[in-house]
């Protein structure tokens, strides 16, 4: 702060070194002998003047430049009280009403009275209800559910090994194309892998000792669909034996043409190609082993697909649905609750962090406040001390000057030298 201020002069004038000393002597010494100033003078000669003027003129020039620094000074700290007083907590206040708004909005959106809310937790409590009531129907059992989350993949691949296993028995009917043969097929492994989740499923139900269940109208119905689906086994394996016979006698040269191919010795082969309703000739094909292994095959994948059905469900028809509708509500509520919570601990967050930020610049502006404070005493105290200072050096040079021309003087001194304390700034 100090050196912004111009006061070199000022320094220079202050300085009564050796040099400066002799300086004055010697104007003394050569006024002295010309008796001058004369006796009668009243008031400060020239030289007295100009040495006066030097001093006036420097510490005018330091304390324009002081009082500058002063007002700027001043107008800082009046800036940082406003600021202090008034804006700071201005924002603070600010702050906190945002803040409250916004929680307030939040808490309106997904609080506990808002209707997103009241919808979760109605789902919630009506999933709890049922799933309460079954648990106290089953005796408070677990849920009892295997191979729940490989059931759907390993019935498709069961549905698709029906594929290859029967796409051979339908090119007996679309010979001329291959991927009817397999469409065919594939509908077909589809059916029978649903039919056996539907057997495996309902056989478990009858299981159940905590629900009545008409156990002879199942197994009354489920005879009727597992009488459908032995047909239905049975025909492709006779199928597929027709297509083997038929096929080896081209093997053996018989060639395709229906002629030749009745006098075949594949028993049932003739009768079935030379009848007019296939299907009933079927019926007449005996099952080599091309036929019988297609009909094994078919029931393993349907065995399979049976008790996977009858390990994988309950015994109780609505226990698993229930209990899925309630973990189901149970996250849904849980997640409107932590999104809740989540952004109210943003807006808290946010809250620490403005007014972290405001007592932040509240302590620079203190900090500023103190140090322009002290820049303040410290330019007052420079002030005064060079007041003091410019009066002291005058009536110091003045006394130098004086005493050596005093000292070579042949009149008297005029009456004015008696006066040793000036006071010029």
């Amino acid at each position: 702060m100090k050196s912004l201020l111009s006061k070199s002069s000022l320094d220079r004038l202050l300085k009564l070194d050796d040099q400066e000393r002799s300086r004055l002597e010697r104007k003394g010494l050569e006024m002295g002998k010309v008796n001058s100033p004369a006796p009668s003078a009243k008031s400060l000669c020239q030289f007295e003047l100009d040495e006066k003027n030097k001093l006036i003129k420097a510490f005018k020039k330091f304390k324009n430049d002081a009082s500058k620094q002063l007002e700027k000074l001043n107008k800082e700290k009046t800036q940082l009280h406003k600021k202090l007083d008034i804006q700071l907590p201005k924002f603070a206040e600010r702050t906190e009403e945002n803040i409250q708004l916004e929680r307030d909005q939040t808490e309106q959106t997904l609080g506990e009275k808002s209707s997103k809310f009241e919808e979760a937790k109605s789902k919630y409590w009506e999933s709890h209800k049922v799933l309460s009531t079954i648990k106290i129907q089953v005796n408070q059992r677990p849920l009892s559910t295997q191979f729940v989350t490989f059931y759907v993949p390993f019935m498709i691949l069961l549905a698709f090994a029906e594929v290859f296993v029967n796409s051979l028995a339908f090119e007996l009917f679309f010979e001329s194309s291959q991927l009817i043969s397999i469409i065919v097929a594939t509908g077909v492994g589809a059916m029978l892998v649903f039919f056996a989740h539907i057997t495996g499923s309902s056989f478990k139900r009858t299981q159940s000792k905590e629900v009545p269940v008409s156990k002879a109208n199942t197994y009354l119905s489920m005879g009727v669909l597992n009488s459908l689906v032995v047909v239905l086994i049975f025909y492709l394996s006779k199928m597929r034996q027709a297509f083997v016979s038929i096929t080896n006698q081209e093997e053996q040269g018989f060639g395709i043409d229906p002629d030749k191919l009745l006098s075949s010795d594949t028993p049932g082969l003739n009768e079935t190609l030379g009848s007019p309703n296939i299907l009933d000739a079927l019926m007449q094909v005996n099952l080599g082993p091309e036929g019988m292994f297609l009909l094994l095959i078919n029931v393993a994948v349907y065995v399979c697909g049976f008790v996977a059905a009858f390990v994988r469900h309950d015994t109780h028809p609505d226990y698993e649905r229930a209990q899925k509708n309630y973990d189901k509500d149970r996250k849904e509520l849980f997640k409107v609750r932590k999104l809740l919570d989540d952004k109210l601990a943003n807006i808290d967050k946010k809250r620490a962090d403005l007014h972290q930020k405001n007592k932040q610049e509240t302590d620079i502006s203190e900090e500023d406040l103190s140090q322009i404070d002290e820049e303040l005493d410290e330019l007052n105290s420079l002030i005064s001390e060079l007041n003091n200072r410019v009066n002291e050096i005058f009536n110091e040079k003045l006394s130098i000057f004086r005493n050596a021309n005093i000292n070579n003087r042949k009149k008297p001194s005029p009456e004015y030298f008696r006066e040793d304390s000036y006071k010029i700034v």
